[in-house]
């Protein structure tokens, strides 16, 4: 894997999908920068980080062949990728809150953003962005982030954290299948009733039941019915003030 460290970047993703473009030399790149001026989360959100305080990374990988369909599969390897290299940290109390943030006591440590790039309706590449919170300690106006070093007292260094999760998250894409018992184990609230809002405003409340294929939330109300809901179409009332 080609390693590209740069020190500010308006986006890690969008510099990645340039140079790929220009140079189609590699089947595997990553890339980290000390400060993202342009930082994008999924749907377009911003993501805040001061600089060189965290990892704020994104990794290349080519000769990928899935139907665009099943994008989100490699959405749960990534988000595994990343509890495998945290864990070895002690990190404590781990878990992946959907569609695609990274908690750490209940407390947002990191997200990822998956950006397939397709031939027709096939994925053959993906740029995979990385957002973690490593040595930062100070989030205003940001009631619900926390970093590695808030969580587990300790600094952290950035380099050797960089390149274990871009092997890591190699190793998870181009593996041959997801851990989905895995996935679900870490999945925040899983069988757990909990407090929603819809983009109305109107709130509700359901039992987490998983994740379908295709990525949407699968959840089950107190009348028994079941519903699948897009990312972005729905948020956690716990985590609505900081969406």
């Amino acid at each position: 894997m080609l390693i590209i460290k740069l020190s500010t970047i308006d986006s890690t993703n969008a510099f990645l999908k340039q140079w790929v473009q220009q140079t189609k030399a590699h089947n595997a790149i990553a890339v980290r920068a000390g400060y993202q001026t342009h930082g994008t989360g999924r749907m377009g959100s911003k993501w805040h980080a001061e600089k060189d305080l965290n990892l704020l990374c994104s990794v290349y990988l080519g000769g990928i062949s899935i139907d665009n369909d099943a994008i989100f599969e490699i959405n749960k390897r990534v988000c595994l990728a990343i509890l495998d290299t945290l864990t070895p940290h002690n990190v404590p109390s781990l878990q992946i809150k959907w569609p695609n943030d990274i908690l750490s006591a209940e407390q947002k440590i990191g997200g990822v953003l998956v950006e397939p790039i397709l031939r027709g309706k096939e994925v053959i590449a993906v740029v995979i962005g990385c957002g973690i919170n490593v040595n930062q300690l100070d989030f205003p106006n940001l009631p619900c982030a926390s970093s590695i070093r808030k969580a587990t007292g300790k600094t952290h260094a950035l380099e050797p954290l960089f390149e274990t999760l871009a092997a890591n998250i190699e190793s998870a894409v181009r593996a041959s299948n997801t851990d989905n018992s895995r996935y679900l184990d870490a999945l925040f609230k899983l069988n757990q009733a909990c407090g929603f809002e819809k983009l109305d405003g109107t709130s509700f409340s359901a039992t987490i039941m998983g994740v379908a294929d295709d990525g949407k939330l699968r959840l089950k109300h107190s009348d028994g019915t079941t519903e699948n809901f897009e990312e972005k179409k729905l948020v956690f009332t716990a985590f609505a003030h900081c969406q």
